[in-house]
Formats: C-alpha cells, sequence, structure tokens
C-alpha cells in the first residue's frame, strides 16, 4: 500500500507540478483575477466527467488560480463542452451557448473513443481551445490558465 504525502502548511501538494498542454489555446485578456466556467456533457464516455470532477478536489485546488464552477451558464464566462454531441444535443448545446452572457470563451474537449457529430462542423462561436482525446486534470488546469494569461 501506497501512503499518502503529508502536506503541512508551507508546502501543497500541487506546487511543484508544472502543468504543460500541447493545445492552442487562445488567450484572452478580460479575465484577469477570476473567471466562471459551465461544462455540458454533450456525449463523451464519461471519462471526461471525472477529470473535471478531479479538478474540484484538493489536489489541483483550482480556487487558487481564482477558477470557479458556476452552476447556471448565465452566471459563466467560460464553457466546456464535454464529449461529441449526439443528433439530440446540438439543440440543448446551442441553447446553453445562448445563454452565456458576453463576452466569452468556449473549449472543445472531444473526448476519446465518443462518436457523434463533430464539433468542427457546428461552427460554435468564440472557441479558445480544442482538444482531441481525453485530457488529463492537470492538462484541463494548463488550458485554463493559458486562457487566463498566467503561463505561456
Amino acid at each position: 500500500m501506497k501512503w499518502w504525502p503529508m502536506v503541512g502548511i508551507s508546502k501543497m501538494l500541487t506546487e511543484d507540478k508544472k502543468y504543460e498542454s500541447k493545445a492552442r489555446v487562445k488567450k484572452m485578456g478580460i479575465f484577469r483575477r477570476s473567471f466562471h466556467i459551465y461544462t455540458i456533457d454533450v456525449g463523451n464516455s464519461n471519462i471526461l466527467n471525472f477529470e473535471m470532477r478531479a479538478l474540484q478536489t484538493p489536489k489541483y485546488n483550482v480556487h487558487r488560480f481564482g477558477i470557479y464552477f458556476a452552476a447556471s451558464p448565465r452566471h459563466a464566462d467560460l464553457l466546456i463542452v464535454l464529449g461529441r454531441p449526439t443528433k439530440k444535443m446540438v439543440a440543448p448545446l446551442l441553447e446553453t451557448i445562448n445563454q452565456i452572457p458576453e463576452p466569452f470563451g468556449v473549449i472543445l474537449l472531444k473526448g476519446c473513443g465518443s462518436s457523434g457529430i463533430d464539433l468542427d462542423e457546428l461552427k460554435l462561436p468564440n472557441v479558445v481551445a480544442s482538444v482531441n482525446g481525453c485530457p488529463e486534470p492537470s492538462e484541463i488546469l494548463a488550458i485554463l490558465l493559458k486562457i487566463s494569461g498566467r503561463v505561456d
């Protein structure tokens, strides 16, 4: 059995890790201090849901970077689309995008092994990042930090 490392007040578990992603990301200068994200699952294999939930654990501690999860798209600055949409999920996805106040950004996490409509065909507005496959939580965090301009 492997024991969890002890973490004290002077050292955080995530401080020694560099957050890196090879995804192309457009920086949005509007997020200077903090932003709220809303996720919508349009048809993935549930792996991306687990990765997004992992971001909310103390290991990654996204709140220290000013990243918060919104309960409604009307309170969000950034939409994260999980998976490739099925035909019946295209209309709810477009309605969700219409509810987000301007200015906003969209991240496409296309998922691994998911079938459905290609998100590039939908020509969604304000796409700031698009990732094929299933990124780990640290990669998703790196994308979020790049969007806010905190990481090059």
